[in-house]
């Protein structure tokens, strides 16, 4: 493919991304109830999945419904690093950062934006990190955004380290709250909506048909902490509103072992607010 087509694909890629951003989730139909669900997280539950393991594996959850107005709280304050998920908070600055200029996202900025969120492009991803200024500009944007718990690392960014409480607060954010346009909230919801096939498990386990997620997974080894197995994102009630939601583990042997006590926890929350 010549030079001038995959410029053509480039261009059209980015009048596409514009053309489909969706709507951001529908806002609750009403002030917050205060009527909160059944805990998800409540002893019986905490001592069933810590004989699994969970306890071991720093296993966290925070959960925030807009709805009522109420939080839940697994293993609270518990700190994680973020491997991948923090590519959200990296997508929310560049997004952001357009918003300051009064300009939509530059073709170098969309043409990263969707593979580091997609895929999970670690080379989208830095290329994005170190254009909003590497870990002082990330910890201004963090500071920004309102995540007062992430502390960011480089040259891994994976290594940043954050709660589940500090990232369900930020994802209300980004999708309900007025950080960004609404149109510059839809693109946002538009691209974690749409991650690979193979990615998405995590938060989006039980929930039932016709409610949307958005959300982005973080999977990766380390020396220091072995495999991370976090998902972070947003589950959107048809009637408006719904919860925000991550959860956070670290210490697994590989993916596939860490995989099931995430869904486990997501699932959990599921059934009790989405019924």
């Amino acid at each position: 493919m010549g030079r001038t087509r995959l410029l053509a694909v480039a261009v059209l890629g980015v009048a596409l991304l514009a053309a489909i951003a969706c709507d951001p989730p529908k806002p609750p139909p009403g002030p917050p109830t205060g009527q909160c669900r059944p805990d998800p997280f409540d002893v019986q539950f905490q001592h069933d999945i810590d004989a699994f393991g969970a306890a071991a594996h720093h296993v966290t959850a925070a959960v925030y419904d807009d709805r009522t107005g109420c939080w839940y709280h697994l293993r609270q304050g518990q700190r994680v690093t973020t491997a991948s998920v923090v590519k959200i908070e990296i997508m929310a600055a560049t997004i952001l950062r357009a918003q300051d200029q009064g300009r939509g996202l530059t073709q170098w900025e969309a043409t990263r934006i969707g593979p580091m969120i997609h895929a999970s492009d670690d080379a989208a991803a830095s290329a994005l990190w170190t254009n909003l200024g590497g870990v002082r500009g990330m910890s201004d944007w963090g500071a920004r955004m309102g995540l007062g718990a992430t502390v960011e690392t480089e040259p891994k960014w994976g290594l940043t380290s954050t709660t589940a409480e500090d990232q369900a607060a930020f994802v209300h954010r980004l999708l309900q709250g007025d950080m960004l346009e609404p149109a510059r909230r839809g693109l946002a919801w538009w691209e974690l909506k749409n991650i690979r096939e193979d990615q998405r498990w995590g938060i989006r386990y039980g929930v039932p048909p016709g409610w949307e997620v958005g959300h982005k997974n973080g999977f990766a080894g380390s020396d220091c902490c072995g495999w991370r197995v976090n998902s972070v994102g947003y589950v959107a009630d048809p009637a408006g509103g719904g919860y925000s939601i991550a959860v956070l583990s670290d210490g697994w042997a590989s993916l596939p072992q860490g995989v099931p006590m995430v869904e486990v926890v997501a699932g959990a929350v599921a059934r009790s607010l989405t019924g």
